[in-house]
């Protein structure tokens, strides 16, 4: 008896949907930075389109206009767009799927520049012969691989039926699988060989990991798009040290993450000690802690630069304070407020800032903000130690670990008595009293026996003319201008003149013995209390020193070593590069707890 023929199996549809926008919380317009010559995007696109068994790409980002960006290169490249609501990536998911009617969808990550085909068709394969809905590797297996994540239609469509409200499911579409395993058939991939390592970064996520993936293209002599995954975990074997690079960058975990504004000031007569520490505290939140940040600061434009150098977005506040601090939380919606400033927002408009929001610092504020904010952070100088903080539900951090350096301390050995001294003259980015010159005259002597270099700050009027006089007063003078980093000089200095602000926590935390200046009686009082902890000698109130007070200062700690091993030792002891890491950590902790609470009170 003859059968009649079955029918051929129809091939799935399979389409792979990367998620993409500009508004990254760690590093804004980041899909569309150029690696290798080529925007980050067309590295996922291009290796995608290897793939055996995707049919089609697809390209999920929001209606926010600055996505634009985004449709220019979608359509240059060919690709198909679909545009939903920014706050609800499973939303756009499920709009792609119906618009290409996809029976397997691929969730891509736009942050993934190594994806490796190859290992995107074996999960594929793996999860289509168990009829699952979603795979992972077989336990124990590790896989440096990631950013794909194939999913079957039942699956997403399950997701917008019984986990649509969900916050991980909203934004990480497929992490939700991971946190609740019976929610779907799981299919379980067989070890892929090839690329079976684990601690490796390859994501981006912040300028660091965009300079990996630079460096190891250029080792590999790679051009864009031809950088071998397999190939470049070879190299990290042979040459471990380049993960240094970004090892320092954590991976955001499903259940964290949040933005975080910062409002300091900088630049002109604020000078630019707030706008380093601040930096550095980002940095902290966003490679350590997974929290994206974006900076409000009000002062002078060049102030601007060192934020987004360092990849961070910022808005230069040029009007009335408080109500710029409300449009910005309205268009950011930042889980934490951070204030690191003098003058702008008073008291009662923090609060109502405050109420917007789950959680609001302040950063060495001794003004009645304080009482405003959550959480408040001090060094253990006198005015934070006098501060009255009776009927207040403020939490209070005081002590030199909570202090916020501006830069990293760079390396240095013991100092070598053998040679000339040498003394740093450093008197803030802007030296708004004029002591840079003032000093130089003081120092001005027949017998100078030491060498001094003068930092002369980008933010300084006329700062080439004020060089120009300083070499011509004394041949054992030196200048240095334009330095975004002054740990090299801290490292060569053996003692430093300066006026006293952010760069004193940074002399000290180098171990230099210093001589401090007051700008204001608040920085007299708090040089008193470094001198008091042995890390250096208190000057006083600028205007009331006189040159031979200077002079005489300088040579009698240049002239003792003694003490100025002690003063070392003291600087050493009391105060770390960690300060920025702590803060971070304790922010990203109170929220996350007050997120706990919110969800519990909710259920």
């Amino acid at each position: 008896m003859n059968q009649l023929p079955t029918e051929p199996q129809a091939q799935p549809n399979i389409v792979a949907v990367i998620q993409a926008r500009m508004g990254s919380t760690r590093l804004p317009g980041k899909v569309l930075r150029p690696i290798a010559g080529r925007p980050l995007l067309w590295h996922v696109v291009h290796r995608l389109r290897r793939s055996r068994l995707i049919g089609q790409i697809a390209i999920a980002t929001s209606v926010n206009p600055r996505d634009d960006a985004i449709v220019e290169f979608a359509r240059e490249q060919g690709i198909v767009v679909v545009r939903g609501p920014e706050d609800d990536v499973l939303a756009r998911f499920a709009r792609a799927a119906d618009m290409l009617e996809a029976d397997v969808i691929v969730r891509v990550n736009a942050d993934a520049p190594f994806i490796d085909a190859g290992f995107v068709d074996h999960l594929i394969t793996a999860m289509l012969a168990d009829k699952a809905d979603y795979v992972l590797l077989e336990e124990g297996a590790v896989t440096a691989h990631c950013g794909v994540d194939p999913m079957s239609r039942r699956a997403l469509d399950k997701l917008m039926m019984d986990a649509r409200d969900d916050a991980i499911a909203r934004e990480h579409v497929t992490g939700y699988f991971k946190l609740h395993p019976d929610f779907v058939r799981i299919a379980r991939a067989a070890p892929y060989p090839a690329l079976a390592r684990d601690g490796t970064r390859l994501t981006i996520d912040t300028p660091d990991d965009i300079a990996f993936a630079e460096i190891v293209h250029e080792r590999l002599a790679a051009k864009a798009g031809e950088a071998v995954l397999a190939d470049l975990l070879l190299l990290l074997e042979r040459e471990p040290e380049l993960r240094a690079v970004n090892a320092h960058v954590r991976q955001k975990p499903l259940d964290a993450g949040g933005v975080c504004l910062i409002r300091c000031d900088g630049g002109g007569s604020y000078g630019y000690g707030h706008v380093k520490r601040m930096v550095m505290l980002a940095r902290a939140l966003r490679d350590r802690q997974g929290i994206g940040v974006v900076f409000a600061l009000k002062g002078s434009e060049d102030a601007l630069a060192p934020i987004r150098s360092a990849g961070f977005e910022v808005t230069q506040i040029l009007g009335d304070d408080e109500t710029a601090l409300v449009q910005l939380i309205a268009q950011h919606r930042p889980d934490i407020l951070v204030c690191d400033f003098r003058d702008g927002v008073e008291a009662e408009g923090l609060d109502r800032l405050k109420r917007q929001l789950p959680l609001c610092a302040v950063i060495d504020d001794a003004s009645d903000r304080r009482r405003a904010a959550d959480l408040a952070y001090f060094p253990p100088l006198p005015g934070a130690l006098a501060l009255d903080w009776s009927n207040s539900s403020t939490i209070v951090r005081t002590g030199w670990q909570w202090t916020i350096l501006g830069a990293r301390p760079t390396s240095r050995p013991p100092p070598d008595h053998r040679g000339l001294p040498r003394l740093l003259v450093t008197m803030g980015g802007s030296d708004p009293k004029g002591l840079t010159l003032r000093c130089a005259k003081a120092l001005m002597r027949d017998d100078v026996y030491f060498r001094a270099r003068f930092v002369i700050g980008r933010g300084i009027a006329d700062g080439a003319s004020l060089a120009k006089t300083i070499v011509g007063l004394s041949p054992q003078f030196e200048t240095i201008e334009g330095a975004d980093d002054l740990g090299p000089e801290f490292a060569g200095a053996d003692v430093a003149l300066c006026a006293f602000g952010v760069t004193a926590y940074e002399l000290a935390a180098s171990g230099v013995p210093a001589l401090y200046l007051g700008l204001t009686e608040d920085h007299a009082d708090s040089a008193a209390a470094f001198a008091a902890a042995g890390m250096g000698l208190n000057l006083g109130l600028a205007d009331g020193v006189g040159d031979e007070t200077i002079i005489d200062a300088v040579r009698r700690l240049l002239g003792d070593n003694a003490l100025r091993r002690q003063m070392r030792h003291a600087g050493l002891s009391r105060i770390d590069a960690d300060g920025a890491d702590r803060i971070a950590a304790d922010l990203a902790g109170h929220f996350a707890q007050r997120r706990k609470d919110t969800r519990q009170r909710a259920s």
